[in-house]
């Protein structure tokens, strides 16, 4: 997951910037540094949390449920009547 974190903010640092210096040159609006943070920092979050579930759901795939029935795995824990 950190080297995904990772590459996520490189690609959005140079994404943003590239994005803002066309930005100005065609059409002459500036967008200030605070607000190309902002977006990097967002974009970031964003990648690692989707990142994350797709860690967790992998992970949820490679658990294998209990063997034989219900009735039988309980063991100790089930009330003699």
């Amino acid at each position: 997951m950190k080297h995904a974190v990772w590459i996520t903010l490189l690609v959005a640092l140079v994404v943003v910037n590239v994005a803002a210096e066309l930005a100005f040159y065609f059409s002459g609006v500036y967008i200030g540094m605070l607000f190309r943070i902002a977006l990097v920092m967002g974009i970031t979050i964003i990648a690692s949390v989707f990142v994350g579930a797709m860690l967790l759901i992998g992970t949820l795939e490679e658990e294998k449920p209990l063997s034989g029935h219900v009735s039988d795995t309980l063991g100790a824990d089930k009330k003699s009547d």
